[in-house]
């Protein structure tokens, strides 16, 4: 498993429900990088579901006017970042769980294959 950091946490053991779980916003500065940081999203003790993830980026923190960068539908998940980088990222989450808890966040890189 990677190590976490909590500043480039979107979640944080967030208990999952079913419907929608917006994430905390990331701020990570804008323009990509030559060895991009990988994405890495686990839910723990949460039966049988699925967490549909659309990964959003904006140049501004309240997101007025978000981009899509990609989205993603396995759990677990583990893929570099894509490019497009404005600045401020966040995950819009769909979750059909109704337990259990969701942490996803950015690490430089991870023990799992992708």
């Amino acid at each position: 498993m990677a190590i976490l950091d909590g500043e480039n946490l979107f979640y944080d053991k967030k208990p999952l429900s079913a419907g929608e779980l917006v994430s905390d916003v990331l701020q990570v500065g804008p323009g990509d990088a030559g060895d991009p940081l990988v994405l890495v999203l686990r839910v723990k003790d949460a039966g049988t579901g699925t967490f549909k993830s659309v990964l959003e980026t904006a140049a501004t923190a309240d997101f007025a006017s978000p981009k899509s960068l990609a989205a993603y539908e396995q759990v677990p998940l583990s893929v570099h970042l894509p490019r497009g980088n404005l600045g401020y990222l966040r995950i819009r989450g769909t979750s059909t769980f109704s337990k259990g808890s969701v942490t996803a966040g950015l690490v430089l890189d991870d023990d799992v294959d992708r």
